[in-house]
């Protein structure tokens, strides 16, 4: 009989509970043991389709928040001071106005072939396996012919025009994600959808080449379109989609070319030209836009240190992700209720220390994250303790899933300290060390000029933005890892002289 992998950690627990007594440094975790079973259960309740997705702004968004405040207050937290003049209920909760974007359902891409020597044909793609649309894409009716455009970059600097010599006026272009090997910049996505609007694009298609990148090889993301955003500066996206690279390159072998050398082309950018297709591409759907709420949840634990409780460690982890679009729901277990669920139980473990920490420890649970940073942004904007007092930030991210080691990046901060973190509990062979990678919240408080360490799983993650990232492809065995490396390093930041 096949088990879940959460069926066959926990059968292995019961019987080798020493190997997993987390017993490497009992006065640390004698009197507060993690318990797997109180981040799993949390991680199910996040990821139940009663939280609609967790989508920032939307109502599912808000019920999540109250299931946070919920879950602080049975585990003993504050509000955060800075919020003490509100009502009660309010203390707990960071605000202010957005709009939250939905995509109804049916949701339609129709591509045709079009050949000179042969009958057109026309495929209608299926949602969710075979293309997704933007998440922020406008309503839209839309057809018309593509323009391959490499990968979209556009680099003055560096006398690079990928759209060179070619009008798109009225046009949907097609792009590569990321940027060519030998390209020594960075360009977003957002940047990409930007530059194709500025050019007079209709439209756009993103998909991810054969030539896997080393993210995505790492990641095991492989070609399958994924969900994301794309808004832009003026915040008025054109409508997009992101196709799955296999479809595309079905369509293009009918007429004898392939998406592995349209990207062989892209990648030598001394000498790649921009080219029209033999496609016609149809979008069809509806975006409703409506006002909501984006709501930061903060919940502080005092330190016992009459001076060093003026000094404040912050946990954050976000809490959103994708809602139900187009007919799909986006559970998030692993992004991000796993890391939301992680920081629950270190609530727990450091709530009920034998004593509790020096400092104080505050943690965050952020909304609207997948949507731009939103959350961490706000926060930072107005912190509810001062951030000059501020000692590390942690930032908790997609730990349920991979290959049971942790990608770990620390910044203004001696490495050092977060290497003897996980030695003393036994997995200092389990982390890689990095210092600040892009993405995610601990930027606004790396730009802020605030200490951070951010914590991730390594290896595959194939369900990433994907309608499949549900409880099931969450390997509670990283959890472990995670969670008993961060409560380690939590203690030595908020004890240490």
């Amino acid at each position: 009989m096949l088990r879940s992998p959460i069926a066959q950690f926990l059968i292995g627990l019961i019987l080798t509970t020493p190997a997993w007594g987390f017993d490497h440094q009992p006065s640390l975790f004698s009197s507060v043991p993690v318990v797997i079973g109180n981040i799993i259960q949390d991680i199910r309740e996040l990821s139940h389709p009663v939280y609609q997705g967790r989508q920032a702004g939307t109502h599912g968004s808000l019920q999540s928040a109250d299931y946070l405040v919920d879950r602080f207050k049975s585990l003993g937290l504050q509000p955060a001071s800075h919020f003490s003049k509100q009502e009660q209920d309010s203390n707990w909760f960071q605000q202010r106005s957005m709009n939250a974007v939905q995509l109804l359902e049916p949701s339609t891409i129709t591509l045709s072939i079009i050949h000179a020597n042969r009958p057109s044909m026309t495929m209608t793609l299926i949602p969710g396996q075979e293309f997704l649309p933007i998440l922020d894409s406008p309503s839209t009716r839309t057809i018309a012919r593509v323009v391959f455009v490499g990968y979209g970059i556009v680099d003055p600097a560096r006398g690079i025009d990928e759209y060179q010599g070619m009008n798109v006026d009225n046009r949907i272009v097609l792009f590569l994600r990321g940027k060519p090997p030998s390209y020594p910049g960075w360009v977003s996505h957002e940047e990409k959808v930007a530059i194709a609007k500025e050019r007079g694009a209709v439209g756009y298609l993103t998909t991810t080449g054969p030539l896997l990148g080393r993210y995505e090889a790492r990641k095991g993301l492989g070609q399958a379109p994924l969900a994301i955003y794309g808004e832009t500066p003026d915040n008025r996206p054109i409508p997009g989609a992101w196709i799955h690279g296999k479809i595309l390159d079905q369509a293009l072998k009918v007429t004898n070319d392939s998406l592995e050398a349209l990207q062989h082309a892209a990648n030598d950018i001394g000498t790649f030209r921009n080219s029209p297709l033999p496609l016609l591409v149809q979008f069809l759907w509806e975006s409703q836009s409506q006002p909501g709420t984006l709501t930061n949840v903060i919940g502080m634990l005092p330190g016992r240190d009459q001076n060093l409780r003026k000094e404040f460690i912050l946990i954050g982890a976000h809490r959103d992700h994708f809602g139900q679009q187009s007919g799909l729901l986006f559970p998030g277990a692993d992004d991000n209720a796993s890391g939301t669920s992680v920081m629950l139980e270190l609530t727990r473990m450091l709530s009920q220390r034998t004593t509790a920490p020096k400092r104080t420890v505050l943690f965050l649970s952020f909304d609207g994250e997948e949507r731009g940073l939103l959350g961490s942004t706000l926060y930072v904007s107005n912190p509810a303790v001062p951030l000059a007092q501020t000692v590390a930030m942690l930032n908790l991210d997609h730990l349920g899933a991979g290959d049971g080691k942790l990608t770990v990046g620390v910044t203004r901060m001696d490495k050092n300290l977060a290497q003897q973190a996980a030695d003393r509990v036994g997995v200092g062979d389990d982390i890689q060390m990095y210092g600040y990678f892009p993405g995610g919240d601990h930027v606004p408080f790396f730009e802020a000029g605030v200490p951070t360490v951010t914590v991730v799983s390594s290896g595959r993650h194939p369900h990433f933005h994907q309608p499949s990232d549900t409880l099931e492809s969450i390997q509670p065995a990283n959890l472990a890892i995670a969670t008993k490396f961060l409560f380690s390093l939590i203690s030595l930041l908020a004890d240490k002289p």
